[in-house]
């Protein structure tokens, strides 16, 4: 049995940074670093569907001390005192939304510094964010996920464009994100992706069909051309 004087519940410690994001070497309780505004680290982990072109969005816990029931990234949390950042993206994925996938499924994008104050001055987040984008062809259907009451209440799909906008406009029921600023690299490197893909998957088509030509068999009542892909095969009968 505990002592009187030790904690019940143990506190998450956090690595304590420099402004430029290097380890100190010190590390401290969660509470302590958000209370002094100490620089330390978390992740974001996005969940992108291409085939839809959707990000899905956690609804945060009304119980959460920042930004309690609004609609944020697909899944965050802090980087525990000396863990890495992809075992805790991993981890928070897991914990957050049920959801295991192998660490080549993270994409790494970029690191977010956010510095904010919030909750009458009692909260002060001064946070390095390792980004990541974890991208599925199809959309995981809401039901396949086990949300952590604690952190989430609810999950949605949004499109890019108008994630991006509700952003621009600083609507009040979702976690504010300066996409003009550094955080637009996620929609950027997105909209870039799917342009390219686009034109990758064109370029393939083309390809493939260059496989095939027209056959003409010359007949009294009838011209007959056959065309083919990789798919279908497509019968045109042309009278004369």
């Amino acid at each position: 049995m505990a002592s009187m004087a030790e904690p019940l519940l143990h506190e998450e410690h956090f690595d304590v940074l420099t402004k430029t994001g290097q380890r100190t070497g010190l590390s401290k309780p969660r509470g302590d670093v958000h209370r002094d505004g100490d620089y330390h680290a978390a992740v974001h982990v996005w969940i992108f569907s291409e085939s839809t072109q959707e990000l899905l969005l956690q609804r945060r816990a009304d119980c959460k001390d920042s930004w309690p029931g609004l609609w944020d990234i697909s899944s965050a949390g802090h980087i525990s005192a000396g863990d890495s950042s992809l075992i805790t993206a991993r981890r928070e994925l897991h914990e957050e939304l049920g959801v295991i996938l192998p660490k080549d499924a993270f994409e790494f994008l970029f690191v977010f510094l956010q510095e904010c104050v919030i909750n009458d001055g009692k909260f002060i987040n001064n946070e390095f964010n390792d980004v990541y984008l974890v991208t599925t062809l199809a959309p995981i259907p809401l039901e396949a996920f086990t949300l952590q009451e604690s952190e989430v209440s609810a999950v949605k799909y949004i499109s890019c464009e108008e994630y991006k906008r509700l952003l621009a406009k600083e609507d009040p029921e979702y976690v504010p994100y300066d996409v003009n600023g550094k955080y637009g690299q996620l929609f950027d490197i997105i909209a870039q992706r799917y342009k390219e893909n686009m034109e990758e998957r064109s370029l393939t088509l083309q390809k493939q069909l260059r496989r095939y030509v027209p056959i003409s068999l010359e007949a009294e009542v009838f011209n007959l051309f056959i065309f083919t892909d990789l798919f279908c095969c497509v019968w045109f009968i042309v009278l004369p």
